[in-house]
């Protein structure tokens, strides 16, 4: 922080005499076994012995009484004391010689009570607002921890009003007499120093991202005053887009009469792409299959802040899925994104779905935004001459609202804050067929409602170990529900432990609790615990009837930068699994 300073009083105490009353060759052998205390009248002896527990130490263990003598002055300094000093000890021993007693001369003087408080200097701010500020309580004894919070606080003020330069002093601590008794004052120096304008903002080290996209970021309005807060608010805001490897401070720089901010970003790798390919031998008189995903993500796209992701993943033989986005930022200027989204699922011999949706992101401030999306939803059944048809064809208009609260300090790697979402949408759906499931009873037109809620909590417990929290819920209800209405679960989402999408469920809660050893600035190794709720409600086309079951999963993990970008990996195990059941997972990790 600029302008920080360190307090330290400095008490004159007299020169310790130690007598001696015995011959030396017993001092080895004597121990101290009471405490006693002359010219003390603030304390009690049995208050000022607490600093020598516990007894029974080496009369030579000359360490052990300085030590104590030390903790007692500073008791009597807390109290006000500050003349307080301890004039000589003696030590004299019983017949015996192997008991002592350990007698402490003591001169306390007065207390002294804050009284005045003076700041010299005082000029943007006016000198009584600072005194109330720095909260220091009048006729009580003088805290330093209290004064060095309170000088901090008032550089803190004048850092926030443009003063990054400004310094606080002990001019001096004073003893004056006030109705008859001695009062202690403060008196402190204050230089506020110039006010800083930022006229200027330069950025270093952006090879790929735009220079505009950072300054849009950093929110740094040029003309504004420096303010140390803000600072630190802009670096949190570059390192959440999620494109540089590390962010400076920002810095004050001066050029002639120009003074500005500077701040050095490194890039990081925002592009990556991510194939795996699998093979599922023969079993049970099925021939084997080949599976495989394709991850590609672009994060700033042309270092514009664009964004872009495709999707895609053989499951089985049967089934697939196809994802693709984009993200347009700040729409004519306005903290506001457009999102376009377009997925395809085919679900093995049953169906195919197809989901069109645009969302509007409003960002309110660097921890909250809402947004609004738009969405069509279409399910094909897939006709074959005998099938038996298990859900519509159908079409849905979907109307979604949703507010996401987000105070980690690292969207990839957070060590604290939390993460709050909800989602609610409103869908219409209409059914067209197919012609053998429509009777006279069957409602062509429906409703529909998904709610889903998601909060994380992130606390690094000691020093690079770090506890995260997941508690998630998801909902769907209305009429005219079919398996495409419903949510699928399972796999590295949402249970680790189950393959991906395993299960079907109209309501569905789950618990994430994972523990982080960290390895770097992103990097770490984790043990977790996944527990969940599926209940599924009865669905009459597929001819299932409504079950719920509990159900968790457990492993161990790694995540790591890399070249390619931040890879997560993971070794789960589902509830009754032995360790040859396990499974494995990996992939890029990517913010869209």
């Amino acid at each position: 922080m600029f302008g920080s300073i360190r307090i330290i009083l400095r008490l004159r105490v007299l020169p310790f005499i130690f007598f001696i009353l015995f011959p030396a060759a017993l001092v080895a052998q004597t121990k101290i076994s009471e405490v006693k205390f002359i010219g003390n009248s603030a304390f009690s002896d049995a208050d000022l012995s607490k600093a020598f527990q516990p007894l029974g130490f080496s009369v030579a263990d000359t360490s052990r009484v300085w030590s104590s003598i030390s903790q007692l002055l500073a008791d009597y300094y807390a109290s006000g004391y500050l003349l307080c000093k301890v004039d000589s000890f003696t030590v004299s021993t019983s017949r015996s010689r192997t008991n002592a007693d350990l007698t402490i001369f003591i001169s306390q003087g007065p207390q002294l009570l804050v009284g005045r408080i003076v700041i010299f200097g005082a000029r943007f701010f006016s000198e009584s607002q600072l005194v109330e500020d720095l909260d220091i309580h009048r006729g009580y004894a003088l805290d330093q921890s209290q004064l060095e919070s309170g000088i901090s606080y008032l550089l803190t003020k004048y850092n926030d009003a443009g003063f990054p330069l400004a310094k606080i002093s002990i001019d001096s601590l004073y003893i004056y007499r006030d109705r008859g008794a001695d009062s202690l004052g403060i008196a402190l120096t204050l230089n506020e120093g110039k006010r800083v304008r930022i006229e200027a903002i330069r950025i270093e080290g952006n090879t790929e991202t735009k220079e505009y996209v950072i300054l849009r970021a950093l929110r740094i309005p040029a003309g504004s005053f420096f303010n140390e807060h803000e600072m630190t608010l802009a670096r949190q805001r570059l390192q959440n887009l999620g494109f540089f490897q590390s962010v400076s401070e920002p810095e004050l720089f001066q050029e002639g009469d120009t003074t500005g901010v500077l701040v050095r970003v490194a890039e990081g790798n925002t592009n990556t792409f991510d194939g795996v390919i699998g093979y599922v031998p023969a079993q049970a008189g099925q021939s084997g299959y080949f599976t495989g995903m394709i991850d590609i993500s672009m994060q700033n796209l042309f270092g514009t802040g664009r964004k872009f992701s495709a999707h895609w993943n053989q499951e089985t033989t049967l089934t697939q899925q196809l994802s693709i986005g984009y993200e347009e930022p700040y729409i004519f200027g306005y903290p506001a994104n457009a999102d376009l989204s377009f997925s395809q699922r085919q679900q093995d011999s049953t169906s195919v779905t197809r989901n069109f949706e645009v969302d509007g992101i409003f960002m309110f401030n660097d921890d909250f935004n809402a947004n609004v999306s738009l969405s069509t939803v279409s399910t094909t059944p897939l006709l074959q001459a005998s099938s038996n048809y298990s859900v519509y064809e159908s079409g849905v208009l979907n109307l979604g609202i949703g507010v996401i609260y987000d105070t980690r300090d690292n969207i990839y790697s957070p060590t604290r804050g939390i993460l709050y979402q909800t989602q609610i949408q409103f869908g219409q759906k209409k059914i067209y067929g197919p012609s053998e499931l429509i009777t006279p009873g069957t409602r062509l037109t429906n409703y529909t409602q998904h709610v889903s809620v998601g909060l994380s909590f992130f606390n690094e417990l000691v020093p690079r170990q770090v506890m995260a929290i997941g508690l998630h819920g998801e909902q769907v209800s209305g009429t005219g529900l079919d398996q495409t209405d419903m949510y699928r679960i399972g796999g590295t989402n949402t249970i680790r432990g189950y393959l991906e999408n395993q299960f079907i469920a109209s309501k569905a809660a789950w618990t994430n609790i994972e523990y982080r050893f960290l390895t770097g600035r992103e990097s770490f190794l984790f043990g977790f615990f996944d527990l969940g709720y599926i209940y599924s409600q009865a669905d009459p086309l597929a001819h299932t009837p409504a079950i719920s079951f509990s159900l968790y999963g457990y492993g161990v993990g790694a995540q790591v930068e890399t070249g390619l970008g931040i890879l997560k990996a993971s070794f789960a195990l589902a509830k009754g699994e032995s360790f040859v059941d396990g499974k494995i997972s990996f992939g890029i990790v990517n913010q869209f």
